[in-house]
């Protein structure tokens, strides 16, 4: 055998990256259960403290003044004389289309906030018609900047939205034995998601700012830090942080909200969902690690179309499972509402109140991770280092390794294989050893 024929017998496969895995159903279903991935069902799966904060979420009905769309008020013939009027048509369609949208009970005085980001909402809306009334071809790219962004934009002021993100995917849990197949898809180490929502720092600056912090208290307990480690990727200062890279300062790195931007055919959908199925994996086995239980929310964007769904842990017979449900849509009488053949309820941007309950989402997204979803982090970690410092608990390093950490570098010629790992069995007798010298 020539020694080039040699090299590649013994070379290593290349390990996939996230996109690769998520683009083949097959190779996703091995990632999928090396890391304990389910299917659920938003109404049925969801446990009650999910199902309070996620029916919370997607609740965007009542939140407009009416007299907005009430030609007879002071408020719309102050409208009409400083707005378009397209504008006014795009907010009245939309309260023809969705009358609970608008409420009397909220005030004109309190929503101008409300009225500005609508305007740009407006924007986006007759971008996005212009685009599908031409006959030029349109990339993800030309969407996202277009359409999605200019509607993403006034939605991300309290929250750190962050486009493009590296982040550590997660290590493989060790419930199942590796073969090589295997491991091609479980040494992926990183995914890059095209939009997340995190935590501003300053609002959880408390947890690491002072060396009697949770951070401080957390980072020098044996408990919380891999013993051969020694400051590694496996220290926890490591495990505080989503993002392949540690930050310049000692501090949490949190996110709540991901999303992928895909072309709409039906396979895509599909691969942008298991794309950010990764992405959330990612997060919450970060929440589980820090004793944070709470909901990952995740949104697929596709020339005009949105889709959600709502992802989290569990733990049954001691193993940890994420769970993640497709929304179904809002409770409706109307046989008209737009559904796909999937679970999923589909968005339609270019209807206005479709358009509005988007801005409204993530609206609520954004409040949502600064308010409760902040509280959560904030009560889970502090348990977690009061806990560690009386001896009560451990940190388990939840991070892919970057380096040294091949999964399955051993195991060779086998098929792919989900069942339990076998407890290795002594052998008894002498070990034989080869011969040091030539006969």
């Amino acid at each position: 055998m020539s020694q080039g024929s040699a090299g590649s017998a013994t070379r290593k496969p290349r390990s996939l990256t996230a996109s690769q895995i998520a683009k083949d159903p097959a190779k996703f279903a091995v990632w999928s259960a090396y890391h304990h991935l389910a299917e659920g069902s938003y109404h049925v799966d969801a446990p009650e403290h999910i199902r309070r904060n996620v029916d919370t979420i997607f609740d965007v009905f009542g939140r407009l003044p009416e007299v907005w769309v009430t030609p007879a008020s002071d408020e719309y013939k102050e409208l009409s004389r400083n707005t378009s009027p397209n504008f006014l048509s795009f907010l009245r369609r939309a309260r023809k289309e969705t009358p609970n949208l608008f409420s009397s009970r909220v005030a004109h005085s309190r929503s101008l906030n409300i009225l500005r980001d609508l305007q740009a909402v407006f924007l986006s809306y007759t971008r996005l018609r212009h685009m599908h009334r031409t006959s030029s071809k349109w990339s993800e790219a030309d969407y996202a900047a277009q359409v999605y962004n200019v509607l993403r934009v006034p939605a991300g002021q309290r929250s750190e939205h962050k486009c493009q993100a590296l982040l550590s995917l997660p290590q493989p849990l060790g419930q199942y034995k590796t073969s090589a197949r295997a491991a091609q898809n479980l040494n992926a180490r990183t995914i890059r998601p095209d939009g997340l929502l995190f935590i501003p720092g300053r609002h959880i600056e408390q947890l690491s700012k002072s060396a009697n912090s949770p951070f401080g208290i957390l980072s020098r307990n044996p408990r919380a830090n891999n013993s051969s480690s020694h400051g590694g990727e496996s220290s926890f200062r490591w495990q505080s942080t989503l993002c392949a890279k540690l930050p310049d300062n000692d501090k949490f790195e949190i996110a709540s909200t991901f999303w992928e931007d895909k072309k709409p055919s039906h396979r895509e959908l599909a691969v942008a969902y298991r794309q950010n199925r990764m992405s959330t994996a990612t997060a919450l086995r970060q929440l589980h690690a820090l004793n944070i239980a709470a909901p990952i929310f995740g949104l697929v964007w596709a020339e005009g179309s949105v889709r959600a769904h709502v992802d989290w842990c569990a733990e049954e017979e001691e193993q940890v499972r994420i769970i993640s449900a497709p929304y179904p849509g809002p409770p409706s009488t109307k046989p008209t509402t737009r559904r796909t053949s999937s679970s999923f309820y589909e968005w339609d941007l270019e209807n206005p109140s479709h358009m509005i309950q988007v801005y409204l989402l993530l609206r609520n997204l954004d409040r949502w991770t600064v308010k409760e979803f902040k509280a959560i982090v904030e009560e889970g970690i502090q348990t977690l280092a009061s806990d560690v410092k009386k001896g009560r608990r451990t940190v388990v390093p939840w991070r892919r390794r970057s380096k040294g950490g091949e999964v399955g570098a051993a195991v060779t010629n086998e098929s792919i294989s989900t069942s339990p790992a076998k407890p290795k069995v002594k052998r008894s007798g002498k070990r034989v050893t080869r011969a040091k010298a030539k006969a």
